[in-house]
């Protein structure tokens, strides 16, 4: 079981990371949908810890990383909201997705053959990108309240800046969430900029791959 869920490890985590982006900007209609978060976020960590689990080093250092965010994650729901857990919470999760989605990425990049499972690490690593900067976002307003002009009815929770990265990955840009502050501003900047630049290096890759394994086979 164990074997077959690490060897479907990407596909795993990209359908968890689709559910939970889904699911994300419903968060305030439903507390059931609230829990479901949660729960996705969970499996998501879990399925992150997979990705590293053959590099003893990176699966503790992760491991390490996972904790903040799952105590941050399921506090609330025993009425321990402690305002420092919240913050480091968040910069853990920063780095854990941040190392997670290097490490994707590189595995990316280091393959010599395209496979569902090369294409789901790649989709992935893009979304894990949007995950993270959503978690600098929020430790951005967390320490400058007002460093983001959101509308009346979106309030402060994670979801408006996870929603809101991805918004700024994907270049859509609807206006609806600006950054007001420097720090704000320079980082939504820099997301756009990885945001095509993975895209366009990305399809490069797997279409060279494409083509050498094409020339390969006519060789043979």
């Amino acid at each position: 079981m164990l074997s077959k869920l690490f060897r479907y490890r990407f596909t795993t985590l990209l359908v968890t990371l689709v559910i939970m982006i889904g699911v994300s900007p419903l968060l305030r209609e439903s507390a059931c949908l609230r829990i479901a978060f949660d729960l996705v976020l969970t499996v998501i960590f879990v399925a992150g810890l997979l990705v590293v689990a053959r590099n003893k080093t990176l699966a503790w250092l992760a491991t390490l990383l996972a904790v903040p965010m799952w105590l941050y994650i399921w506090s609330g729901y025993f009425n321990m909201n402690w305002p420092q857990l919240e913050l480091v919470g968040k910069v853990s999760g920063i780095v854990y997705f941040g190392l997670i989605a290097g490490r994707i990425i590189r595995f990316v990049f280091a393959t010599r053959n395209v496979t569902w499972e090369v294409i789901s690490a790649a989709l992935v690593g893009y979304l894990l990108l949007g995950t993270m900067w959503g978690f600098c976002y929020a430790v951005i307003e967390h320490n400058m309240a007002g460093a983001f002009k959101l509308p009346t009815n979106a309030g402060h929770g994670s979801s408006s800046f996870f929603y809101y990265s991805f918004i700024t990955l994907t270049t859509v840009g609807y206006g609806d969430i600006t950054p007001v502050s420097g720090m704000a501003r320079s980082f939504s900047m820099l997301e756009g900029i990885v945001g095509q630049c993975y895209m366009a290096v990305l399809v490069a890759r797997l279409v060279g791959l494409q083509v050498a394994a094409a020339e390969r086979n006519e060789q043979v």
